[in-house]
């Protein structure tokens, strides 16, 4: 994939932000293309800008803070990155509130990878996923911890290590459409030449071609750009992978498991300080270095997705 500049660089200016705009909206068929635009770029720049400030703040935080900088930070930028496909964004106060909910009071014997998330049916995050990513999102619906992070190519080294097991399977690249996957990588899906490949296939436009040799089985595809993708998950170097298993079939796309991963991060620190204290602080649990490891790939990761969002 080409370089492009920094998102948080390039749009400081305003009259380039209103460019920006008026050539997405007029793209998508918007009336009043021209005004909206000038109307938008501001709080648009705002957007961006005021979430670069979080962000920076959040890399220099102690981790005591720091989930919730970040979190912020990722917000400010998702609502800049909805401004482009939603002109009237917000339109409500209905799509204002976080869009998931957790329990605020942690049991005995807590384990951060066992807790869970629940989406709601207003709010932020299901306003995020069926406009900009045209996901529905079921309300009620549950996600773990253990589900997101399984999810995210960075955190494979450190999840093998201390929860010993694997999320994700490496699609070992053989040219730029082709990729190889050993066959006993696919031990855990049922009748996978039917099961695995029909999932991989629904997140493909265009030809999907499975061929089955004596240890692997090669598939020939144009790969999905990393923000248009619910299966496949994107590593920085754009090596891709897919699930392990069903369970970690999650219907996400990686944006938005940042967005609940630090929302559920900042919560614990806002409003669990005796178990949040006591993780950081007694060294007693698996927990701190999984935690540590996800916010400091997240502040890398989350800028990446965002620069390929506004360039895509």
């Amino acid at each position: 994939m080409k370089e492009e500049p920094s998102f948080t660089t390039v749009f400081q200016s305003a009259a380039f932000a209103k460019q920006f705009l008026l050539k997405k909206y007029t793209h998508q068929s918007f009336s009043h293309a021209t005004e909206k635009a000038f109307h938008n770029c501001y709080s648009f720049i705002y957007y961006i800008q005021i979430g670069d400030q979080y962000f920076h703040q959040g890399k220099i935080a102690p981790l005591s803070i720091k989930p919730v900088l970040l979190f912020y930070g990722l917000s400010h930028w998702l609502k800049a990155a909805l401004l482009i496909v939603d002109p009237d964004y917000p339109a409500t106060t209905q799509v204002l509130a976080h869009g998931l909910s957790t329990r605020k009071r942690k049991k005995k014997g807590y384990e951060f990878l066992s807790d869970d998330v629940r989406i709601q049916k207003d709010g932020l995050f299901p306003y995020l996923s069926n406009i900009l990513f045209h996901v529905k999102q079921l309300s009620g619906e549950k996600r773990t911890m253990r589900q997101l992070l399984f999810n995210i190519p960075e955190m494979m080294p450190t999840l093998q290590t201390i929860a010993q097991e694997s999320g994700l399977i490496h699609l070992k690249p053989l040219n730029n459409q082709t990729f190889s996957v050993q066959k006993e990588s696919l031990k855990r899906w049922d009748d996978p030449l039917r099961t695995w490949i029909r999932q991989l296939s629904k997140d493909v436009q265009g030809d999907f071609i499975p061929k089955e040799m004596q240890d692997d089985i090669q598939l020939t595809f144009l790969p999905p750009k990393p923000n248009r993708s619910l299966v496949f998950r994107y590593r920085m170097d754009d090596h891709i992978f897919a699930p392990v298993d069903r369970s970690f079939l999650i219907q996400l796309p990686e944006l938005l498991i940042h967005y609940a991963l630090l929302y559920q991060l900042s919560m614990i620190c806002r409003y669990e300080a005796e178990w949040w204290g006591e993780l950081i602080y007694s060294f007693s649990f698996n927990d701190l270095p999984i935690i540590t490891d996800y916010l400091h790939i997240s502040q890398q990761k989350c800028p990446w997705l965002l620069n390929t969002l506004f360039f895509d």
